[in-house]
């Protein structure tokens, strides 16, 4: 199979406005691609919030268990296709989420498990397909997503096979995510001993 056979829906990206306008009056939390990393890693922070209009609304609010597609970017030694997975905790964390009009997103069909496929594009992304299905355009990358999907193979696996796949690896995540958690107080509990230590000698 190809990836293009397991997409049932896409999903197109709305930067919105600024501040909240007649036309755009909903607030939404738009993903960029300089917000995949900082997802990935469970923080959703820098987040911007826009404002959007009902049709976007109603149409291009994103879900749990969507994937993002950065289109647009990249640099001379990261291509563009970075994907990122939307999490249930993203989307509770968040409300109203959508894409930036640099980025597209899209639902795997029935019979997919979505982390499954997430972990599948990373593969493929770290291995450095996507600079293959890459032009230029006003000095920005972009990617040839349906040259892409129509190219990049992926074997069909029961869903029971995807989801122990899945266990495995998001087991494996979850634990760099308590380790990430753990030096990042680091700091924090340095400061707090060396603390101690001048009221104890005090």
């Amino acid at each position: 199979m190809k990836l293009a056979d397991i997409i049932d829906t896409f999903i197109t990206g709305d930067w919105g406005e600024e501040s909240p306008t007649q036309d755009t009056p909903n607030a939404a939390y738009c993903v960029r691609g300089a917000d995949i990393v900082p997802i990935t890693n469970h923080n959703f922070t820098d987040i911007p919030q826009r404002y959007v209009c009902d049709r976007t609304k109603e149409t291009k609010l994103l879900a749990a268990g969507d994937l993002v597609i950065e289109k647009s970017g990249g640099s001379p030694t990261q291509s563009t296709g970075r994907i990122v997975y939307v999490s249930e905790d993203l989307i509770k964390a968040k409300g109203n989420v959508v894409c930036s009009n640099f980025c597209t997103a899209f639902r795997v069909k029935a019979g997919w498990n979505p982390l499954y496929v997430y972990y599948f594009w990373q593969n493929v992304y770290n291995h450095g397909a996507f600079f293959n299905f890459e032009g230029k355009t006003s000095g920005i990358k972009n990617l040839q997503l349906d040259n892409a999907l129509s190219a990049i193979d992926i074997e069909y696996l029961p869903l029971e096979k995807q989801n122990q796949i899945v266990a495995s690896l998001a087991s494996i995540d979850e634990k760099i995510k308590v380790n990430r958690q753990i030096n990042d107080n680091l700091p924090w509990l340095d400061h707090s001993l060396r603390g101690a230590r001048v009221r104890l000698a005090v």
